[in-house]
């Protein structure tokens, strides 16, 4: 199978690259801050099974990421979901939704950069329930103009992964 060339920001351990790759898609490259989450990368890539052994680790801060080495590389898709701490229920229990107002809410722009770079067909901006609300929706509407800015369109839909599971199955 020839697979989506794909890019994956904020991969995290790799959850969304997984079922991504399980749908299909070549995860080209991640980019990831966490080396403890890189290293769960670099294991699957070792071992060939979630992705291509030349898949690209990038253990980096995404504002010191440099994706010119990607354009004209024939990306298709970006995927990721940037911190979701300043949106989630989670941070409104342990001192309020501050949103945009704190750095990690506007790493949506270093995604909007990659995307102007790259210029993939589609992406997949992925983040928590909360968003669209945060903030009587304000940082919710900074996000959909800024994509809108750099050339994409949004479409939302709330997905519980609950309704979804692995065909493969784990024994022992």
């Amino acid at each position: 199978m020839r697979g989506i060339k794909t890019i994956s920001l904020f991969s995290g351990a790799g959850g969304l690259d997984v079922g991504f790759h399980m749908a299909g898609f070549k995860i080209v490259a991640c980019v990831e801050l966490e080396s403890k989450y890189c290293k769960s990368l670099e294991a699957n890539r070792v071992k060939g099974k979630y992705f291509d052994k030349n898949t690209v680790i990038h253990n980096i801060d995404i504002r010191n990421f440099d994706p010119s080495a990607y354009k004209d590389q024939g990306i298709e898709c970006i995927i990721g979901g940037p911190p979701c701490q300043t949106f989630s229920a989670a941070g409104r229990r342990s001192g309020g939704v501050i949103g945009t107002q704190d750095l990690r809410g506007q790493l949506y722009e270093e995604y909007c950069h990659i995307l102007d770079v790259i210029k993939p067909r589609v992406f997949v901006f992925e983040n928590v329930y909360g968003l669209p609300g945060a903030n009587n929706g304000e940082p919710w509407r900074q996000i959909v103009k800024a994509f809108s800015d750099h050339g994409y369109e949004l479409h939302a839909e709330v997905i519980d992964a609950a309704d979804y599971r692995s065909e493969e199955r784990r024994v022992g």
